[in-house]
């Protein structure tokens, strides 16, 4: 998936808000950016580290630009997870997504359905159904990017979906998307955010299931390449 603009480079002169970025571009302009995606703050948002942003094509838009990458030297990490749906759909088209090649059929789901916070439906030929969330990853500990970081209020009301979808028999799942070239696997942790583990943790003993996928990225676009096996051992 192509970003579709041109991206201008910069890097971080300050993070502030939790969302907003203060980024000198290569003219010597320092300009606000919006940044898509909060998780890692400023552990991720470092001072001075590379950042690609695009321009905002809504006038209406306070802060015209929004960060599309960042690299703090380690390689490419794509900070926007709004792409996130795309690159699922994109990846299921090209049999790319091995966990999931049983079912035929792909949905997205829409305000109608009556679930907010369910992106996909998939269906098999014998009417069974797999309803899946995408939720992106960004923390790296050694080899392993990390989860969890954190759990909001959409994510426990996301939970509390998928366990009315168990109920009904169905199958629930988080996708979880590894925007960044550095890491070979995923790993589940407790010493980041025990609440947010021991959460996850009961789910996942009640029947939700994780699985993980690695991107290709570059300056132009970014690609789900490969399946991440997720080590749950501490």
């Amino acid at each position: 998936m192509e970003f579709g603009t041109k991206l201008q480079r910069g890097r971080i002169v300050d993070f502030y808000k939790r969302l907003i970025l203060d980024v000198e571009l290569d003219d010597g302009s320092v300009v606000p950016v919006f940044c898509p995606e909060g998780d890692g703050g400023k552990s991720l948002y470092a001072e001075g580290a590379e950042v690609f942003v695009a321009r905002n094509r809504d006038v209406r838009r306070k802060l015209r630009y929004e960060c599309q990458l960042l690299n703090r030297g380690e390689g490419l990490i794509m900070v926007n997870p709004h792409y996130n749906t795309d690159l699922f759909l994109e990846a299921y088209d090209a049999e790319i997504l091995q966990d999931f090649k049983d079912y035929t059929v792909i949905r997205k789901l829409s305000e109608e359905d009556g679930l907010r916070h369910i992106h996909f439906e998939l269906g098999d030929n014998d009417g069974h159904k797999l309803y899946l969330t995408l939720s992106s990853i960004y923390n790296k500990q050694g080899p392993y990017v990390v989860f969890p970081t954190f759990l909001n209020f959409f994510d426990i009301e996301t939970m509390e979906e998928m366990r009315r979808l168990r109920a009904r028999g169905h199958r629930t799942a988080f996708v979880l998307i590894a925007p960044r070239m550095d890491c070979t696997e995923a790993k589940f942790v407790w010493n980041i955010n025990p609440m947010a583990a021991a959460k996850v943790f009961e789910e996942a003993k009640s029947g939700l299931e994780f699985f993980c996928y690695g991107c290709k990225i570059d300056k132009k676009s970014v690609t789900i390449a490969n399946k991440m096996k997720i080590n749950y051992q501490s």
